[in-house]
């Protein structure tokens, strides 16, 4: 170690304006610092308050603003570089490492990540892939840049098989871990907490909730070729679809929209004003809050990946809109393709049928994910454990908590 204990960065999306991440977050620190009790943390984020905020009394963690106006460029300046100079690992965490907007560093990380890895090793700063998940990557260069990062760290561990299996498509000869991703073991608040924010939103509770979350990306990631063409709005087409489902299943159902980032606010009240429901928007809620209230759900229609790991993390049967691979992945993992909705021929009828289908197998659904999902927390949970034994031999003899240890993949 460079000092008396472990000094960490973590290099994630952290601003708290998506609620994957900031679980990703929360159960980064919450994971590495039962394993590594006196760990420091460094988290370089435009919104190094969040950080600080919700974070700073629990853990001894630190934002660290990376603002143009402190010389960065996302990660690369000197702020990150300061981190990395008083840092034994740095993590790269969550799924960050993709080729849409590859020029463009205000979206993309992957530029600045492949920056940094020759600054880390200067400095004698290892670099780890923490349960990353990687991927798309549209371009010859995104892939040669991926594989020079994934490469050139010190530790891979994935989030699941598909990263493993694009990882060694695009050429990466590092060992891969698989474990799950960190998101599956977020603290989750009590129900007390959810039958407030339920009562405070004014959510008709005589009947079960069914949970939907979807984005604004909408179809925005298939190809011209790919995109139908004289389609009705997609908020149309969803809410049609779950007001026939309601019909057909005699109004079993009070639907509850999940809104996990603010840039999909406008289409969550969209299609909230279309259905009658009400919204939980992660612009009001930390994760733990909004995992408290999907709990309470019994279906959950979900399009934005960490919507659907959060809901099935809680035990939840989810349904997946796949405008992303990673989304078919997941379902995939959970052995529900057939739960899966492609967004390339998207019909208000095949939301319907899917919706009425996994609400009258909703049961057997729940238990068929949540053996999967099971394993994945135990892959999580592992992930910490993976660290301290690499990197912290020290502390080993002090912590137990290697229950998790076969998990590994």
């Amino acid at each position: 170690m460079k000092g008396t204990h472990p000094r960490i960065t973590l290099l994630g999306s952290n601003t708290g304006r998506n609620v994957g991440d900031a679980a990703i977050l929360a159960s980064i620190l919450e994971g590495l610092s039962q394993e590594l009790p006196d760990a420091e943390f460094y988290v370089p984020t435009h919104k190094p308050e969040f950080v600080d905020q919700n974070y700073g009394e629990e853990y001894r963690v630190k934002g660290v603003s990376i603002q143009p106006w402190t010389g960065s460029i996302r990660f690369f300046g000197l702020t990150t570089f300061s981190c990395l100079l008083r840092s034994d690992i740095a993590l790269i965490c969550d799924g960050i490492i993709f080729g849409r907007k590859l020029f463009n560093p205000f979206f993309n990380w992957l530029i600045t990540l492949t920056c940094i890895i020759p600054w880390a090793k200067l400095v004698g700063c290892k670099v780890v892939c923490f349960s990353c998940g990687i991927g798309p990557f549209q371009s010859k260069l995104s892939r040669t840049l991926a594989r020079y990062v994934v490469n050139n760290c010190d530790l891979v561990i994935m989030r699941e098989n598909d990263s493993k299996k694009l990882a060694e498509e695009i050429g990466v000869t590092k060992p891969i871990h698989v474990t799950g991703d960190a998101a599956f073991i977020n603290k989750v608040n009590d129900d007390t907490r959810a039958q407030a924010i339920l009562q405070e939103t004014q959510v008709d509770l005589s009947k079960p909730l069914l949970g939907v979350n979807i984005n604004s990306y909408t179809d925005s990631w298939l190809s011209a070729k790919d995109r139908p063409a004289g389609q009705k709005p997609f908020a149309e087409i969803i809410a049609e679809g779950i007001k026939s489902a309601r019909a057909q299943l005699g109004d079993a159902f009070t639907p509850l929209i999940f809104s996990t980032h603010p840039m999909d606010n406008v289409i969550a009240y969209d299609l909230a004003k279309r259905i009658g429901a009400k919204v939980i928007p992660n612009s009001k809620y930390l994760s733990h809050d909004m995992m408290a209230v999907m709990r309470r759900c019994q279906l959950f229609l979900g399009m934005r990946f960490h919507s659907v790991v959060l809901a099935s993390a809680v035990e939840v049967p989810v349904i997946g809109l796949i405008y992303m691979p990673k989304v078919r992945g997941f379902m995939r993992q959970v052995d529900c393709e057939k739960y899966g909705i492609e967004l390339d021929n998207l019909r208000s009828e095949t939301i319907s049928e899917k919706l009425i289908a996994g609400w009258n197998e909703r049961h057997e659904l729940k238990q068929k994910q949540k053996l999967v999902v099971d394993e994945l927390k135990r892959g999580a949970r592992n992930a910490s454990v993976i660290v301290r034994e690499r990197y912290f031999p020290e502390y080993n003899n002090q912590n137990n908590s290697n229950e998790a240890k076969r998990a590994v993949g």
